[in-house]
């Protein structure tokens, strides 16, 4: 099996072995359970992929918006699966639908994800909209005590790591006015942003204020998208939503999710 690794997921397989830099040092439990098995990997984000596309029509309470595990940034941890992201993001998920039922539960998941990436928490209190989830990043700040190791890969990543500011400005310089990497991979998802709710905003500056700390776009705002996709449920009529969902699929301006 041909599987695509990333320059982040070196670091996964390589911290099977030994500490490595943060943040890579903060999410220990995927490469603790996984080891440096690339098939491993790749069937535990796939899964992710398609769980989060499950718990996202659940927490939204419609079919269609399965169709969130069809967006760019979502379907990148499918082309490159030794990451964290979809795990830590369908464990924030889980916590959300689990929460009104049993918010002990969730705040047990809520903990687990930390431990898969470290603002996994926050997301997971963003799409509850409950701070009680909050209660997760413990186990960030707990593994932030221990020591961290080195950089497994060369100087330039390792400057990206020690100056993620400086690193977000020269990566992403002139994104931020691009259409094509802020808005337009979105597809009809972005809708969502018209009902204006606190929990949208939150989500928006939450997913769209990672930028300014790495070097990726995409697959970091589109964190939102579940919140976006309850907003649309919320505030539209249920007719819209398979063309929402259309939009998605066969989105010309999605670009690779990277």
């Amino acid at each position: 099996m041909s599987i695509n690794v990333s320059p982040d997921g070196q670091r996964y397989l390589a911290s099977a072995k030994q500490r490595v830099a943060r943040p890579f040092h903060l999410r220990w439990l995927l490469p603790f359970l996984l080891k440096d098995n690339v098939e491993s990997w790749a069937k535990t984000s796939r899964g992710a992929v398609i769980a989060i596309a499950i718990l996202s029509a659940i927490y939204c309470h419609n079919p269609w918006m399965v169709v969130i595990g069809f967006l760019p940034g979502i379907e990148f941890n499918w082309r490159y699966p030794v990451l964290v992201d979809a795990p830590a993001m369908a464990l924030a998920l889980l916590a959300a639908v689990v929460a009104p039922h049993s918010i002990w539960l969730a705040i047990i998941i809520s903990l687990i994800s930390g431990c898969v990436k470290e603002t996994a928490p926050l997301w997971a209190a963003i799409y509850a909209w409950n701070p009680f989830l909050l209660i997760g990043l413990v186990v960030v700040g707990i593994r932030w005590l221990q020591k961290q190791g080195e950089d497994v890969l060369d100087e330039h990543n390792l400057w990206i790591l020690q100056h993620p500011i400086q690193a977000s400005r020269m990566y992403n310089k002139g994104r931020w006015t691009d259409p094509f990497f802020m808005l337009t991979p979105w597809g009809g998802i972005i809708l969502g942003a018209g009902s204006v709710s606190a929990q949208v905003v939150t989500a928006l500056v939450a997913g769209y204020g990672q930028i300014l700390l790495a070097t990726d776009v995409v697959r970091l705002y589109q964190w939102a998208a579940p919140v976006l996709a309850l907003g649309i449920t919320d505030y539209l009529p249920l007719w819209v939503t398979p063309f929402v969902a259309l939009s998605v699929i066969f989105n010309p301006w999605r670009g690779n999710g990277g």
